[in-house]
């Protein structure tokens, strides 16, 4: 009896032991449920959602963010019909409108995705209301990350910290070469897309590759830093999903990684992904997505603060914006004198050296000019005058070629008075034409001869150059 005493005791007290414990443990299940939400799945709303972030609820929000959040700061967004990006690439001359962030096409042709670049640049737009909600839940300690599409860098402007921010898709804030794979900030090669070129490396001398915006495209894979959804969105405690499309994937996909538990709200034109077929804890707020934004913000009773940051923060990137575009105007005015006082100085030179070249030019030309008609008609009277005292003075004259005669013997007297006689009879029967200069020349068919042809030069050679016709006849 005693043995079996035992037992029954044992037993009973052994399910005692585990009753304690299960309702233990179902009374801190509650508690820690409790703590995290205190509403159930049928009568959770929006004020409910709006309550738990006042009262710091949500310490862990994740937002996921696409390009409807930009188009209030001026940037169209991609799938809009009639407005959307997708609608307006016909100006780019490109098969499909999808081409354009593909990087087979960008390889063939650059300069239709240049032209895009040069409209979305960061710089050029300014942060709105959506983005300044963003940084509002970040200075209160809620915002645990931000998955953005968006490509424009407006997150960053909006004063929301870089390691807070996923880009997904890249970011036009840095460059890489394509064939060096060289590192370029978006400063170094912004005047290089806004004069309408393509860029082209330049930090090493034997490269010449395209720089391409760290952007991702259609068959790139997404940057390593993506994979942190892994573990933000499953230990996320409220999602907010605002202006994407949810048909771009993997970005499509991470909006299910959440817990089922977890709160979703979509603020959007329209229902998208699995908010169509909505869980238990997910609320949307459909329309204008600026306005649904004012909503939340007034709910939530911080519209007013979050103007005023928006108008102060703006402001001083306008400032900073105005500065830079002194600096860059003051840099090119200066680059611009440069290059007026460099060509000045250009003129000057090939000035004086076209005025160098020009007096030297007269200079080699001026003595060609003094032989004129009136100087030629000098020379041939002077060198006529010489000629007809050369005659006067009976001066030697060139031996001319004779036929030998055989020799007579003759006496002296009969030989001195026929050599005057024969003197007296040549010079005077010379005429002009026997007094031109002669011209030598060899006989073709004999090397050696005992004496040599005299040929007279012919009268238009002469009369064509007058001074060597007046120097031939001084000379002879």
């Amino acid at each position: 009896m005693s043995r079996k005493s035992s037992q029954t005791r044992s037993t009973h007290t052994g399910k005692t032991n585990l009753k304690e414990i299960t309702n233990k443990l179902t009374k801190l299940q509650l508690n820690r449920t409790n703590s995290v939400r205190r509403y159930s799945a049928k009568n959770f709303s929006l004020e409910n959602l709006v309550e738990s972030i006042k009262t710091r609820q949500y310490k862990r929000i994740v937002v996921l963010a696409g390009a409807g959040i930009s188009t209030p700061s001026g940037i169209p967004d991609f799938r809009t019909p009639g407005t959307g990006l997708y609608d307006n690439l016909q100006r780019y001359n490109i098969p499909y409108p999808e081409a354009i962030f593909e990087l087979n096409y960008f390889h063939r042709n650059p300069k239709p995705f240049f032209h895009l670049a040069k409209e979305l640049y960061p710089g050029r737009y300014l942060p709105n209301l959506i983005h300044y909600f963003i940084r509002y839940l970040h200075d209160e300690n809620l915002l645990h990350r931000v998955y953005t599409q968006n490509i424009d860098g407006l997150e960053r402007l909006a004063g929301i910290p870089a390691e807070k921010i996923v880009e997904a898709h890249g970011t036009f804030l840095t460059a890489t070469c394509l064939r060096c794979r060289q590192k370029y900030e978006c400063e170094e090669i912004r005047s290089l897309i806004f004069e309408d070129e393509i860029p082209k490396c330049s930090k090493t001398s034997r490269c010449s590759g395209v720089i391409k915006p760290d952007i991702v495209f259609f068959g790139e894979d997404l940057p390593r830093r993506f994979q942190l959804y892994l573990q933000d969105l499953p230990m996320s405690d409220c999602c907010i999903v605002m202006g994407t499309s949810l048909a771009v994937y993997p970005f499509a996909d991470i909006v299910d990684s959440t817990s089922r538990s977890t709160a979703r709200l979509l603020i959007n034109r329209q229902l998208v992904g699995t908010f169509l077929s909505p869980r238990s804890f997910d609320l949307t707020m459909i329309g204008d997505l600026e306005l649904n934004v004012k909503d939340l913000l007034k709910k939530l009773d911080v519209l007013d603060r979050v103007m005023v940051l928006m108008k102060e923060e703006n402001f001083r990137l306008e400032t900073t914006k105005k500065i830079s575009i002194r600096q860059t105007s003051a840099k090119s005015s200066d680059r611009l004198k440069a290059a007026e006082t460099f060509l000045q100085g250009q003129r000057r030179k090939f000035s004086t050296y076209a005025s160098n070249r020009s007096e030297t030019s007269t200079l080699i030309s001026q003595p060609r000019s003094l032989f004129n008609e009136s100087t030629k008609y000098i020379v041939e009277q002077r060198n006529n005058a010489l000629l007809l005292q050369r005659r006067r003075s009976k001066s030697a004259l060139p031996v001319l070629p004779m036929k030998i005669t055989p020799i007579r013997r003759v006496s002296s007297s009969s030989s001195s008075s026929s050599s005057s006689s024969s003197a007296d009879s040549l010079n005077s029967s010379l005429s002009d034409r026997e007094l031109s200069p002669f011209a030598f020349k060899r006989s073709d068919g004999k090397k050696s001869q005992s004496f040599r042809h005299v040929k007279p030069l012919s009268k238009s050679k002469i009369n064509g150059n007058p001074l060597l016709n007046a120097t031939l006849r001084t000379a002879f």
